[in-house]
């Protein structure tokens, strides 16, 4: 476990997360703000959490609460490129603890990982328009790089993509 210094722990994911994770997928406080086009079926969720655990550019965790000791969420880096030094975070709270500052503390303990563990310089991510998170992300020290314009189709419309990253030496945690 990765430690509980800015609020909130990080924790292998094991089996016996899947059907809460596919839950909180498929919960359009979530759904409506990640790539995926429709619900996740369990083998789906099933492929994922191979993939998550065999792929060597991904470094997925669950989110665990420091008092009830609680999964609440995931986050992770993937596609880890070492040697340009870089990777795309992912992140998102179960409904029940959203607007807790947990997806705040997990992003911190996110990239303290990333930059102190693996070496990296720079973490980024991409957000759809209007996402409350990108408030967050901004807050962490993540800088807006510039926009998407129509870049995914969801829910019947093109809808715009906010490109953000946060460099080692920004980074002051």
């Amino acid at each position: 476990m990765i430690d509980f210094n800015f609020g909130v722990g990080l924790d292998t994911i094991g089996p016996e997360l899947m059907d809460d994770l596919r839950e909180w997928r498929n919960d359009p406080r979530i759904f409506s703000w990640c790539r995926q086009q429709g619900l996740i079926t369990q083998r789906d969720q099933e492929r994922w959490y191979l993939w998550q655990n065999d792929d060597k550019a991904t470094n997925m965790f669950a989110i665990v609460e420091p008092v009830k000791r609680m999964v609440i969420g995931v986050c992770g880096l993937t596609s880890i490129d070492l040697v340009s030094r870089r990777a795309e975070f992912s992140l998102y709270i179960a409904p029940n603890s959203q607007g807790l500052g947990y997806g705040q503390n997990a992003l911190v303990t996110l990239c303290k990982y990333g930059f102190n563990n693996l070496g990296l310089n720079s973490i980024w991510g991409e957000s759809f328009d209007k996402n409350p998170a990108m408030t967050m992300f901004k807050r962490v020290g993540f800088k807006e790089e510039g926009t998407r314009r129509q870049f995914y189709f969801k829910d019947g419309k093109f809808i715009d993509a906010h490109l953000f990253s946060l460099l080692r030496s920004e980074f002051h945690l």
